[in-house]
């Protein structure tokens, strides 16, 4: 797990995790995502891909 370092003004309930992309899947989710969406649509697709494994 990782080890939780967050300063004082870090948000409550959430943790900032560093994670690579290939360079073509990162182009591809931007333009699916939209400019400014990047995050929340990973986030979305990561809840996507958990309700789908717990099937």
């Amino acid at each position: 797990m990782q080890e939780k370092k967050k300063p004082n003004f870090d948000r409550t309930k959430s943790t900032m995790k560093n994670i690579r992309f290939e360079d073509e899947l990162l182009e591809q989710i931007e333009k699916a995502a939209g400019k400014g969406n990047f995050s929340k649509w990973v986030k979305d697709a990561c809840k996507q891909r958990l309700m789908n494994n717990q099937k």
